[in-house]
Order: structure tokens, then sequence, then C-alpha cells
């Protein structure tokens, strides 16, 4: 034992290189697939953890045995993201293993549920800088949120597995087990009637010549935005909820009333533009606003006890973050 930590300590910095290059490189490819995640973080595995491993599993050759001296996990906000972040894994590494613990395991299995993935680097890595980490085997895990609080919980109250659960807890662990797993099938399906309600609005309003729905929701105000400014840069689904809010808040509850300010008004974002262009030694620049940029200068303009609530708004959203940070 002594000789093989020995033998760690002097193989850690290509673990920590290793570390280095997979959170960036999966970090840049899983934004670049459009797959939405919460958490990508890495680790060399600890020396305690390796040679108790080594121990309780009898490796002939620890460090080629060991599969997982390096991991990395990646947290996705949805299941259907867990094969879309397999399928991008195929493609950056060579995919030595993979186990499914979520479809492949007994249905009253503990509830320990993830997809494990051994991989090394594939050729597409090639030159100096990777000759000292090429060779390295290392594990991905790829999670939900739900499933990553379930384990990051049952590993704090110290229960590995069903048989070490006192028996008194055992239906308590298994209830729990089953809520946070019907608890990631709601949200996929609450994500798939998003996205259809998103196409509804869009039909409604985009493809109509005249408004059919007159609730103001960020599906129905996003389309609304997009059939009034086409040519002005989409916002952020986020921002669009944040300008629904705005209208709600200060009574604007009609969609046909919010479109009507809007088409008749339009005209006063182009002029505040105009007077926020920007003059230099390399000429003009135009700051031009999106399409909810645009939609709050005209109803700055139009109602001005709107303006007053969303500067008031945002000036308790600093002080709040500012408390935050002070603290």
């Amino acid at each position: 034992m002594e000789e093989l930590a020995k033998q760690y300590h002097l193989r850690r910095p290509r673990y920590e290189s290793l570390c280095d290059e997979l959170e960036f490189s999966l970090t840049q490819r899983m934004n670049e697939a459009g797959i939405k995640w919460h958490s990508i973080t890495t680790r060399p595995k600890e020396l305690e953890s390796f040679l108790e491993k080594v121990e309780r599993k009898d490796y002939a050759e620890p460090f080629v045995d060991a599969e997982d001296l390096v991991g990395a996990r990646i947290v996705c906000l949805f299941m259907a993201d867990l094969e879309r972040t397999g399928q991008v894994l195929s493609s950056m590494f060579d995919v030595l293993a993979k186990e499914d613990k979520v479809n492949d395991g007994d249905v009253s299995a503990f509830g320990y549920m993830s997809h494990h993935y051994i991989c090394k680097l594939s050729d597409r890595y090639s030159g100096e800088r990777y000759d000292s980490i090429k060779d390295l085997k290392f594990e991905i895990q790829v999670r939900t949120i739900l499933m990553d609080a379930w384990a990051n919980m049952s590993h704090y109250l110290s229960y590995k597995n069903e048989e070490s659960v006192p028996k008194d807890l055992t239906k308590d662990f298994h209830a729990l087990s089953a809520l946070l797993y019907v608890g990631d099938r709601q949200f996929e399906a609450l994500l798939k009637a998003s996205s259809r309600s998103a196409a509804v609005a869009e039909e409604k309003i985009l493809r109509s010549a005249e408004i059919r729905d007159r609730e103001v929701n960020a599906d129905t105000v996003n389309a609304l935005l997009e059939k009034i400014f086409p040519d002005r840069r989409p916002s952020s689904l986020d921002t669009v909820s944040e300008f629904t809010s705005e209208l709600v808040e200060t009574g604007y509850l009609d969609l046909v009333e919010v479109e009507k300010i809007l088409t008749v008004n339009r005209e006063v974002a182009a002029r505040k533009e105009r007077a926020m262009t920007v003059r230099s030694s390399s000429g003009e620049k135009v700051i031009g606003y999106n399409r909810v940029g645009a939609a709050r200068a005209v109803f700055d303009t139009h109602d001005r006890e709107f303006g007053k609530y969303r500067h008031e708004r945002r000036r308790l959203m600093r002080q709040r973050s500012g408390a935050d940070s002070a603290e």
C-alpha cells in the first residue's frame, strides 16, 4: 500500500491534467449540442478511496484495472438529455463500456440511477498536449438533477445499498426513490407540454390574421413579439418571461390590448434607438433593441406607471443582489 501511495502521488498531476481537459471539452461540446445542463464537474479519485478499492477488488494491476482514477459527472435537466449526452460522449471519446442504471436495472432496485461510461481519449486528441494523458481511462457519470439529489443524500446517510438500510427505513427509501423517479418523468412531461404550448401559441398568433388567444403568458407574448418585431433579435425565454410578468403585474391581461399598443407605437423604439446612437472616430453606431427591449421601450413611453414599476423592480433586484453578495 505504501508503494501504491507513492506511485499515486507521482501520477496525480496527469490525472489533474486530464480533469482540466475533460471539463473544458465537455462544457464546449455540450453547449455546441444545445443540451441544457446543470453542472459539469471532474475530479481525480482520492488516494484513500483508491487504496480501499484496490484492497476490496483485489486488483492485480491497480493503475490499469481501476477505471475511475479520473471521473467526470454531468448533471442534466431532463431524462431525454441522458441519451443525447451519451451520443455526444460517443462522438468525443472511445467508449470502452457503458452501464445504464436507469433502464437496465431491476425495477425494485434500491434507487441509484445514472448512466456510466468508461472512456479513453480518441485519436482526435493528438499532439504533445495529450501525450501524458491519452492512455488513461476515465469514468463519466450522466444523471438528472433528481438522480443526483438521491445519490448525494444516500451517500450522506452512508447507505450504499439496500442491504445496509435498517429494516424500518427500507419502505421510506423505496418510496422516496419512486417519488424522485416520478418527479423526473413529470419534468419530462412538462418539457413536452411546454413545447406544445409554444407551438400552439405560434400557430394561433403568427399564422392567423386575428388573435384568437387573449391570454397573456410567456408563450403568447413570445409569439406576439416575433409577429410585431420580426426583424429584431429574438430575446431569451427568461427575458420574455420577465417582461410577461411586468405586463401582468401592471394590469395588462389581454393580449389583444398588448398587440394594439405595440403595433400603434412600434416606431417609438426606433426613435429611442436613434437618440442612443453612439458617435466615435470610426463613425456612428446604433444601439439596437432586441424584441423585448423594443416592447419595453414602447410600454415605458405609453404608460408611465409601467416604466416606474419596471425601474423600481430592477432597483429592488439590484439591492437584493447586493445584499446577497455582502452576505
